[in-house]
């Protein structure tokens, strides 16, 4: 802040400067994390770097550089009710003409998908097998995603392919012949997003391995994929979860807690930092007893533009 004191110790001119200055900085306020329409973003002329530098790399995850405020219970303290206040009504088919149409970051599609694309995977709901077994046990999570058009003035995405898959609280995941679960289905699934863009699914948070913290991966098959290819890594993401959640998750909530604590955190995440620089990061609502709700918009076609 320039006071009273730089004016008189500097003189006039470099007062006037130093306001200057300090406007060019300063980062409008940030509307509330609801739908895409209420959002406000980031100055376009910062970079996507330039802008973490700005607000101290707190993002929640909506399009690269648009975001929104943070409830108390987004850094994993306890708070009300794990219910949210966005659902499909609530969801907006493009964004206020104040903000930046912008495609989400890319992130690895790393070695666990499975083109898992027959009927049963379509489905809300991904805690157990297709046949209702092995339901995995957690924090609960609601994941509502809403899919819009970047090169279609953010215009909603219809009938887009939403697929999600992550590991178990043990860090394990299903369907990997190689973590011996090859004839597991638990944690996978995807949706077609409705007239909104919007798919949501019931899920828990995820624990961790060895060399990654906590995620998701996300991917969005549509007329910008190639949405047959099992190997084709273009329009994946993934998204992360507040440290101090992560932290409080492995000290003292089960069944988290008797993995330990990860070595790997968030900044030291390459997928995290030098992938998706920070702007994946999920704002929650809830409690870990009660369960949390996050709400992301993901603006495709997702890039791999560093810019």
């Amino acid at each position: 802040m320039t006071t009273a004191s730089d004016h008189d110790d500097h003189g006039l001119e470099h007062y006037l400067a130093r306001i200057a200055r300090d406007r060019r900085l300063v980062r409008q306020p940030l509307a509330a994390p609801r739908t895409p329409a209420a959002l406000t973003c980031i100055p376009m002329s910062l970079n996507r770097r330039s802008a973490l530098l700005v607000i101290g790399g707190t993002l929640s995850v909506t399009l690269g550089a648009c975001g929104g405020s943070s409830d108390d219970s987004a850094n994993g303290s306890s708070g009300s009710s794990g219910s949210s206040s966005s659902s499909s009504s609530g969801s907006s088919s493009s964004l206020s003409s104040g903000s930046s149409c912008t495609a989400t970051p890319e992130g690895e599609i790393g070695p666990y998908f499975a083109d898992d694309s027959d009927s049963g995977f379509n489905r809300s709901n991904i805690l157990a097998n297709l046949d209702g077994t092995e339901t995995q046990t957690g924090v609960p999570l609601t994941l509502n995603v809403t899919i819009i058009d970047t090169e279609n003035s953010c215009a909603a995405l219809e009938g887009a392919q939403v697929d999600i898959w992550h590991c178990n609280a043990s860090g394990v995941y299903s369907d990997i012949a190689s973590e011996n679960t090859s004839t597991q289905t638990w944690l996978r699934g995807y949706q077609l997003s409705d007239a909104n863009g919007l798919v949501s699914f019931t899920t828990i948070i995820p624990g961790w391995y060895s060399g990654r913290t906590t995620h998701i991966h996300l991917r969005v098959r549509s007329n910008y994929s190639e949405a047959s290819s099992t190997s084709d890594g273009t329009n994946t993401t993934q998204v992360f979860f507040p440290q101090s959640l992560i932290d409080t998750l492995a000290n003292s909530v089960s069944p988290y807690s008797s993995e330990g604590t990860n070595p790997t955190t968030n900044v030291a995440d390459r997928v995290y930092t030098d992938q998706t620089h920070g702007e994946m990061l999920l704002t929650l609502t809830g409690t870990t007893s009660g369960g949390y709700t996050a709400d992301i918009t993901i603006g495709v076609p997702i890039t791999n533009d560093a810019s």
